[in-house]
């Protein structure tokens, strides 16, 4: 029983929680339920939480941290802020040499006893899920209540000895809803949630390897979902390490989900070879961008696949793909991992290749990270890998994969960004790739550094530079291929409006319009002739497709980011 007269008040025992986002548009949902936890204790209304950008000057947040003289502050640890995080913790320690830091999370939990001996000012780290062990702590801190060696997952010093205190789970049913009890920022674009904790699979690079999958109610998540269908214009991004938790459960989410109200995108993870055909049936019938889908793959090769506990039917897998993409209503963002045991350079290139085939929105190449926890971070010496040993831990090379290999892979995921990702080169590389260099993109990727120098990928540029760049290596294909001189204009005109810094070939080819009345107002456009051939590759990521014509075209950079204006001028 807590003692309120040892508790006090929020004025006399402040508590402080501290996140540091990767950007803007985050918040932290961790921190957030780690307070929800304590919204019957005493101490509840003396926890502050504090948030900032990672990247930014934190002297603002130091001076708001101490001016509430917390007694206890604990961080949200992750790879991209535990460096920020110690900083901070250390100026705070020197300004506030009696409070506590406690640090939890991801980056923290599995390697405590190492931050504990390496950073001393932190009294404490808690491993696994921090409601019920931050919580505790604060009833030991304000009032005196159990014991340190009964809390969930801490991890800390008595008598010169570490001591690591074993993990228990709650039941999710105690785990309060920051979405019911409205703790979350509604002022932020994204908005974090979770239907689920852990994980059906055992990948062995993954922290959720060892964390026991549990659903929360699907009556508490309806209620979520009815408070969240209010709000206008967010990403609902659900933190589910997999959506595929039976087949009813599911299908009746994904239901929800589509009818919901307003215009909510909700941002999921799945796994492709577990998508039903009623799964896909919700998808068709949503409305355009309701849903936006992360899909990790990770690699295409099945003996690795094995090696790494993941289990995928990799047939599958690429065919669902291939039907939600070719819907064109919801945004496909694929993962693939260099570096996995057992595979080479050779390997890991066909997985590129022929994920590449399918033309997802978006596709992100990373390199395998060796994270503190994971039982591939216990195999990593006995499997040859050479790594960082400071976060993001990244591998540097393994017997099968030298580091100047990674390092070309890593050039490989620059031009993915800067070509692909970023939009500016889609519709010509749908036509160049499979037409010009058998449908194998590293091989694009090798030509255009051989011919233009690493520099194409290592260095920055102004988009009109790097079509520069990019008009005098396709010469000799354009020179024979008319439907990609057509695509190339396409890109450039739906990034730009032609200017001075335009390459001469691109200039010389555009033509602009009279003028003509756009968003409300009258312009000159620049005028495109699109063929049948040309509008049948653009259409493939256009929901409502085009024919062949004359059009006007506004580009995005000049719309702040709004969707490209087409004004069809005349169709064949």
């Amino acid at each position: 029983m807590i003692d309120p007269d040892r508790c006090l008040s929020a004025a006399s025992h402040p508590v402080a929680l501290v996140a540091l986002h990767a950007g803007y548009s985050h918040s932290s949902l961790a921190i957030r339920s780690l307070a929800a936890f304590c919204w019957n204790e005493p101490f509840h209304a003396g926890i502050q939480l504090f948030e900032a950008q990672v990247n930014v000057s934190h002297q603002t947040l130091l001076e708001e941290l101490v001016a509430w003289q917390p007694r206890l502050i604990g961080f949200s640890c992750y790879l991209w802020n535990i460096d920020a995080c110690i900083r901070l913790a250390q100026l705070l320690k020197q300004l506030l040499p009696e409070c506590r830091i406690v640090f939890g999370g991801p980056e923290a939990g599995p390697r405590g006893e190492a931050l504990l001996r390496a950073v001393p000012i932190i009294d404490f780290v808690v491993d696994g899920e921090g409601e019920a062990a931050f919580r505790d702590l604060l009833r030991w801190q304000f009032a005196g209540v159990g014991e340190l060696s009964t809390i969930s997952g801490l991890i800390w010093w008595d008598q010169g000895q570490i001591h690591r205190n074993p993990i228990r789970l709650l039941p999710v049913e105690q785990i309060p809803s920051t979405i019911l009890l409205s703790s979350f920022d509604a002022g932020k674009p994204l908005i974090y949630w979770e239907t689920s904790r852990g994980c059906p699979y055992k990948c062995t690079f993954c922290t959720s390897a060892t964390d026991r999958l549990r659903a929360f109610p699907i009556e508490r998540v309806e209620q979520e979902l009815a408070v969240l269908s209010r709000l206008k214009g967010k990403t609902i991004k659900l933190l589910d390490r997999s959506f595929h938790l039976g087949k009813q459960r599911t299908l009746r989410l994904l239901q929800r989900f589509a009818e919901a109200e307003g215009d909510l995108r909700f941002h999921l993870e799945l796994n492709p070879d577990r998508i039903s055909a009623e799964a896909m049936v919700i998808f068709r019938h949503a409305e355009p961008g309701r849903f936006q889908f992360e899909i990790g793959l990770q690699t295409l090769n099945e003996p690795v696949l094995n090696a790494i506990e993941r289990q995928m039917e990799v047939s599958k897998a690429l065919d669902n793909i291939r039907e939600l993409v070719a819907m064109k209503r919801h945004p496909v963002h694929l993962d693939l991992i260099v570096g996995l045991p057992g595979e080479d350079a050779a390997h890991c290139a066909d997985s590129l290749n022929r994920v590449f085939r399918l033309f997802p929105e978006h596709l992100q190449l990373g390199s395998l990270k060796l994270l503190p926890g994971t039982p591939l971070h216990d195999q990593a010496q006995t499997l040859g890998y050479r790594w960082d040993p400071q976060p993001p831990y990244e591998v540097l090379a393994h017997p099968l994969l030298s580091f100047q290999a990674f390092a070309r892979f890593k050039r490989y995921a620059a031009l993915l960004e800067r070509l692909w990702n970023s939009g500016y080169l889609v519709a010509t590389l749908m036509r160049l790739v499979p037409h010009h260099f058998n449908d194998e993109l590293v091989c694009f990727f090798d030509t255009l550094m051989e011919q233009l120098g690493e520099g194409i990928a290592r260095e920055k540029m102004q988009p009109e530079r790097l079509f520069g760049h990019l008009v005098g290596f396709l010469e000799p294909w354009l020179d024979g291929d008319p439907l990609l001189q057509e695509l190339l204009l396409w890109d450039y005109a739906n990034f730009t409006l032609p200017n001075r810094n335009t390459p001469a070939w691109i200039a010389a080819r555009i033509d602009w319009s009279p003028p003509l009345v756009v968003d409300g107002s009258r312009r000159r456009l620049p005028v495109l002739r699109l063929s049948a051939a040309a509008v049948s590759i653009i259409n493939r990521r256009r929901l409502e497709p085009l024919q062949a014509g004359h059009y006007g075209v506004w580009p995005r950079q000049h719309k702040r980011g709004k969707p490209v204006t087409l004004v069809s001028l005349r169709t064949e």
